[in-house]
């Protein structure tokens, strides 16, 4: 078999890869969204919000360890094809795994901007009106100016991407990609929520 034929199967599942790495990312959107549902439905849900900052931690974690995993393809393939003597590319692709591994921090996964996000939310939420001062910051907020517009979010729940054509739950207000509803409709069938 070629290095060009054996590293197209690898693309093939490279792109795999990137798909599976948006799922994460809608996971993380649905975890944020459930965590908000606790908190607007029950202010006591201690327990509840614990699970959700782990499973939000696991998320990171997962998306940290597939883009490591796709950096250290990347690398060997890169290197595969720029030397012309053959290679063990499982053991190369081991190496390099474990080089990029070796300067993870479990500490760090908390720091993420998802799962910043969720605390700061959460907090939001079961804090009286105007006594949560969110996360501290260099530069304070004038106190005259009124926020007039709540930010919208553009994105897609379960596709994680910009909805080009949004369309609203009418049973609970949330807006999807119609395109990307429809496809979740279609392969979860009446499982689908």
């Amino acid at each position: 078999m070629s290095s060009r034929t054996h590293f197209g199967v690898v693309d093939q599942a490279m792109k795999s890869m990137k798909t599976v790495e948006e799922y994460i990312k809608v996971g993380m959107e649905t975890t944020l969204d459930v965590g908000m549902d606790f908190v607007e439905h029950d202010k006591d849900n201690e327990k509840q919000i614990d699970e959700l900052r782990s499973v939000m931690k696991e998320y990171v974690r997962m998306e940290r360890d597939l883009q490591q995993f796709m950096e250290a393809v990347e690398c060997v393939k890169s290197t595969a094809t720029k030397k012309n003597e053959p290679l063990d590319l499982e053991k190369e692709l081991d190496n390099k795994l474990l080089e990029l591994k070796q300067v993870n921090n479990d500490a760090e996964l908390t720091q993420h901007e998802k799962y910043v996000d969720l605390i700061d939310k959460v907090n939001e939420m079961q804090q009286p009106e105007g006594s949560y001062a969110g996360p501290a910051t260099s530069t304070q907020i004038d106190e005259d100016i009124a926020m007039t517009q709540p930010e919208i979010n553009t994105r897609c729940p379960y596709t994680g991407k910009d909805m080009i054509n949004p369309v609203k739950n009418s049973y609970c207000g949330h807006h999807y990609d119609k395109e990307g509803i429809s496809h979740y409709i279609k392969t979860k069938g009446r499982k689908a929520k």
